[in-house]
């Protein structure tokens, strides 16, 4: 199966089961300075494409849960990373899975589903298997309200903010600087 194409903001990779997730977060529209990308779930055109994907046909039911499990997350993330006295509360997203034990005591988790609501499944199994070994805190979202782009944090301390530096770092930096200058040139007129 061809995963949907990660480079359409040009973001390190998660790892394993969470480049699922990111992937799934960077489906939204977002608004950026030089025009709105699109929600590749919207449409039933690009929605067909991105679940082709994985192996999901395009006209299958639950493209709306699959969104709405897409801006919970995102909720969640903004509350935890950028807004943490914020007053959002993320929508409830309730699946099945399916828990075997096999013979040899081994427990193996996985969908109990299969089309979108298997997708949701792998989505919310990869987030609490990143939530239980810390790796969650490493996926993020541009700390640019008007890019909010998920991508993989591998800084040695987990600081990173920016989906690129370059670009939504440094437009922030420069706001950021212009204020202290203003706010120096006003002290120094007092």
């Amino acid at each position: 199966m061809n995963a949907p194409d990660h480079t359409r903001f040009r973001v390190a990779v998660a790892p394993g089961e969470l480049r699922i997730v990111q992937e799934l977060l960077n489906s939204a529209s977002i608004s950026k300075a030089g025009g709105d990308v699109p929600d590749l779930l919207d449409a039933p055109d690009t929605a067909a494409r991105w679940l082709a994907a994985y192996g999901i046909p395009g006209d299958s039911p639950g493209v709306g849960d699959l969104r709405t499990l897409r801006d919970a997350l995102r909720r969640s993330l903004i509350e935890r990373d950028h807004d943490p006295a914020g007053d959002t509360t993320p929508a409830a997203v309730e699946t099945t899975v399916r828990v075997r034990l096999d013979a040899d005591g081994a427990v193996h988790i996985g969908p109990g589903s299969t089309g979108i609501p298997a997708l949701g499944e792998r989505v919310l199994l990869a987030v609490h298997e990143a939530q239980l070994t810390g790796a969650w805190r490493r996926v993020k979202l541009c700390r640019n309200p008007q890019c909010l782009v998920a991508f993989w944090d591998g800084s040695r301390n987990t600081s990173g903010v920016w989906h690129d530096v370059r670009t939504c770092g440094n437009v922030a930096n420069l706001r950021k600087s212009r204020a202290r200058r203003a706010a120096r040139a006003a002290t120094a007129e007092s």
